[in-house]
């Protein structure tokens, strides 16, 4: 595997100084993994709900538009499981540090272009009574499965609504980020934005 990360440095001892917005990873997956990923993963799919103060899973459609299921590990996808645990121990280890427990199932997402498809600004932690979970969301993964060229629009864009970055995503690139950043992803225009996304959780931060 090749990885690159924003702000890679000549001085090491800035990594322990500094939390990135985001770090990246590139060809985590062949072009074959990633298209026996979405065959996996795109039965079954569900309108996309958000993360109520009151209930759990609101269909905000004023929020976000997608299509999505969650995958469990068995014999089929205990591979890409694997490749996902590297990528997320490595990423962490070198930039992070966060104290994490894991993950046990990874959401695969749709944008579609006839419908806008869109999730707008939102941070993926969870706060209060947001979610039922017993730990907390401490870093997000983001593995784009299709190419660019197969739809418009559906940036994922890391910052906020005045000042943010968009992380120019290719097939197979990773994006891992801390789950308090703020984040998007733009509408979709034209075809359809296939995704893999996790959240790692571990203890409250301290």
């Amino acid at each position: 595997m090749s990885y690159n990360y924003k702000g890679i440095s000549n001085h090491p001892e800035e990594r322990q100084r500094l939390t990135y917005p985001y770090c990246y990873w590139n060809d985590a997956f062949t072009f074959a993994e990633l298209d026996e990923i979405s065959k996996i993963s795109s039965t079954n799919l569900s309108p996309s709900a958000i993360f109520g103060t009151e209930e759990i899973g609101i269909i905000d459609t004023t929020t976000r538009i997608s299509h999505n299921s969650f995958i469990f590990p068995n014999n089929q996808t205990h591979w890409i499981f694997e490749k996902l645990n590297q990528v997320i121990e490595i990423c962490n280890n070198k930039w992070y540090n966060f104290d994490l427990n894991g993950y046990d199932r990874y959401q695969y997402t749709e944008y579609h272009g006839n419908e806008k498809g869109r999730y707008d600004w939102h941070v993926d932690i969870g706060y209060g009574n947001e979610w039922n979970g017993n730990e907390t969301r401490k870093l997000s993964l983001s593995l784009l499965l299709n190419d660019p060229s197969e739809f418009e629009g559906g940036e994922l864009q890391i910052g906020s609504e005045k000042h943010y970055e968009s992380t120019n995503m290719q097939k197979g690139t990773v994006i891992v980020f801390p789950s308090f950043q703020m984040h998007r992803v733009t509408p979709v225009t034209k075809g359809i934005r296939k995704s893999l996304v996790v959240w790692v959780v571990g203890p409250k931060f301290k």
